[in-house]
């Protein structure tokens, strides 16, 4: 994902645009392992997890095979119709 698309999707954040699109996806992030809720950026897929998905196993560190999260603020990054989960889930 570019800068471009970074820009618009907090762009569409402030606008409150793609809401239905949100919805959906962060339904899906909520019930994720990588996401983290920070005080300040708020709902983020959290870039210091890694997860298998043959397991469902989380890790603080890097193992092979798992996947860490993106690090994107998901209330942009989830008004961004081209954007994809990192795992895949949208």
């Amino acid at each position: 994902m570019g800068l471009s698309e970074i820009v618009d999707g907090h762009i569409k954040e402030l606008l409150n645009q793609e809401q239905l699109l949100y919805d959906t996806r962060i339904a899906v992030c909520r019930d994720c392992k990588l996401i983290t809720k920070d005080k300040v950026l708020g709902e983020i897929c959290d870039r210091k997890k890694w997860f298998d998905l043959n397991t469902g196993a989380v890790s603080l560190v890097r193992i092979d095979g798992y996947i860490n999260g993106c690090g994107c603020r998901l209330s942009a990054k989830a008004r961004i119709p081209e954007a994809t989960c990192p795992l895949r889930k949208w």
